[in-house]
């Protein structure tokens, strides 16, 4: 389990509702998510031009702490610390047991 101790941020959340005619997704009114972490992955890529910063953040939600009760889902936006950010993927990680979910890690690009 993750400790409560170092779920030290918050950030806010807007899940995607819906699309509108152009294909764009459209947002539910964004919420506050207490109880989280935010952490950079440095990470690079391989472009036609070389090496490029890949650089972004993994957001941490463990169900037994983070409030509110949210299943972080793609396309979703993230605000944290001033900057805007998408959710690309999000990975589910569960108890021993595999019973529950521990946490989810939610690639923030």
């Amino acid at each position: 389990m993750i400790p409560e101790r170092l779920l030290i941020h918050s950030c806010t959340y807007a899940a995607p509702a819906s699309y509108d005619r152009d294909g764009s997704p459209t947002y539910d009114e964004a919420v506050t998510l207490a109880k989280v972490r935010v952490e950079p992955i440095k990470a690079s890529a391989r472009t036609a031009e070389g090496e490029a910063a890949a650089d972004r953040l993994t957001l941490f939600y463990a169900p037994f702490f983070s409030t509110p009760q949210v299943i972080p889902e793609p396309l979703a936006k993230v605000t944290w610390n001033g900057e805007n950010y998408t959710v690309r993927e999000v990975h589910a990680f569960y108890t021993t047991d595999g019973n529950a979910v521990h946490h989810y890690e939610a690639a923030l690009v």
